[in-house]
């Protein structure tokens, strides 16, 4: 429940399934980071530095 996904109200069943999509798509990103942290630890690195999620978006190995 990293993405509080109790807490979304869509209501169409296509866009349901593409923002569940992509939660996973961002949870396996985070997870495959080398850095050692929580995932929740990851996402709010990712709000505080552009440099850390640029880096995770873009698979580099440190």
């Amino acid at each position: 429940v990293n993405f509080r996904e109790d807490d979304s109200r869509t209501r169409e069943r296509t866009l349901g399934n593409n923002l569940s999509w992509l939660r996973r798509f961002a949870i396996t990103l985070l997870k495959r980071h080398p850095v050692k942290d929580s995932l929740s630890g990851k996402m709010k690195s990712c709000m505080i530095s552009m440099a850390f999620l640029i880096e995770v978006l873009s698979l580099n190995r440190v």
